[in-house]
């Protein structure tokens, strides 16, 4: 074991495979894991379960462990949900702490058993009774708590924070956000700030971006528009369409770097060739409004459609806009109106007077044309279409 922890692969594949052959079902296990990691041999999922099999077969724990990931996922067997919740099973009666993680994760995740959330909070409890450090379990339960009918937040934090003092990323991350959005407590965007940054610093793109925000905002802390830039950045270099978003945003402003919209449009562009609704939007709006690149109400239309088809509200108003005046595409009272209706259904917080600009200028069969392409129209559907 000890030579596995300095790296020493060669020396422990040595010791274990010595002491598996005499019968030793620890070191069978631990064998087992060397080719299931690929850890100075090369990986081999077979020999692995071999392994496993055989420290499983005298009732070891972490055999009986690893024989139950391998039917989980498939590997060097059938996938069979069954068998593998019947080894973990018995891996958890003899205390194994993984075991009891991954029964609670196969109830919590919904995707290969029914989510079941008592059942997965209950395995977690067990785990953690076993392990109070492990750290997964602690996050996964404090998630759960958190999801509750009726939460309680103060046990929720306490089990976010076990994982977070083991510098898990994710939990981290959620202690941020419990105290950046007041999840049940006082809110302290100080304390989010000090999470943000722990998980951020681990690269992770969720912590980097809402870490950004606090400091473009001046929210818990100073306000510091190139500290903002450089976490956006850090996010945007992992392809996160939000933080290549907010990359264009601050080009766009001249936050923290100096204005260029160039610059902005092709942040912009990046995220829009990841499929991001927004960033249709804010492309077309600069083809439409914006200083710094050539006015095209074509282009603007374009992309102002794209976002609306992926039901960006702030894009349906747009394109309500355009066609009563008939910039970009040809002018259509009907569509206006249609796309005005879209926009309000879809959330955009409208006080009325638009659409009742946009209702005068039809006669009752029209607006009912209208209101009809509207209330037909859905996600995923083409743009709307006068027909």
């Amino acid at each position: 074991m000890i030579a596995r922890e300095e790296g020493q692969y060669d020396r422990a594949h040595e010791i274990f495979g010595a002491l598996a052959k005499e019968g030793n079902a620890e070191a069978q296990c631990e064998l087992g894991r060397l080719y299931f990691d690929g850890l100075g041999v090369s990986q081999n999922f077979v020999t692995s379960l071999e392994w496993a099999r055989k420290a499983a077969d005298q009732n070891h724990a972490g055999g009986l462990n690893s024989v139950g990931v391998c039917y989980r996922n498939g590997l060097a067997v059938d996938a069979d949900l069954d068998v593998a919740m019947s080894y973990f099973v018995r891996a958890a009666e003899q205390g194994s702490v993984k075991a009891m993680f991954n029964l609670g994760n196969m109830h919590d995740l919904g995707g290969e058993l029914a989510h079941d959330p008592d059942q997965a909070l209950s395995w977690y409890e067990k785990c953690l009774k076993a392990d109070g450090s492990f750290a997964l379990a602690a996050y996964r339960a404090g998630v759960l708590v958190l999801q509750g009918s009726d939460p309680d937040r103060d046990r929720a934090v306490g089990l976010l924070q076990i994982a977070a003092d083991q510098s898990l990323a994710d939990a981290q991350y959620t202690l941020g956000l419990v105290y950046d959005e007041g999840m049940g407590i006082p809110v302290n965007h100080a304390k989010a700030r000090t999470y943000y940054l722990a998980a951020a610093n681990q690269d992770h793109p969720a912590a980097q971006i809402n870490l950004g925000n606090l400091y473009n905002e001046g929210i818990g802390g100073s306000k510091d528009h190139q500290k903002a830039t450089e976490w956006y950045h850090r996010a945007a270099e992992m392809e996160v369409p939000a933080a290549e978003i907010n990359m264009g945003k601050q080009y766009q402003m001249g936050w923290g770097v100096a204005k260029d919209m160039d610059e902005a449009l092709a942040w912009y562009q990046r995220a829009a060739n990841g499929g991001e609704p927004v960033a249709y939007l804010n492309i077309g709006l600069m083809y439409l409004n914006w200083d710094g690149i050539e006015q095209s109400d074509i282009d603007a239309a374009l992309w102002l459609s794209k976002a609306a088809e992926c039901g960006e509200p702030r894009a349906m108003r747009w394109m309500a806009t355009l066609y009563d005046e008939g910039r970009g595409v040809p002018l259509n009272s009907v569509l206006a109106l249609a796309y005005e209706q879209l926009a309000h259904d879809f959330g955009e917080a409208t006080d009325g007077a638009a659409w009742h600009e946009f209702r005068q200028k039809l006669n009752d069969a029209e607006a009912e044309k209208a209101l009809a392409l509207a209330a037909n129209w859905s996600v995923g559907m083409p743009g709307l279409r006068a027909g």
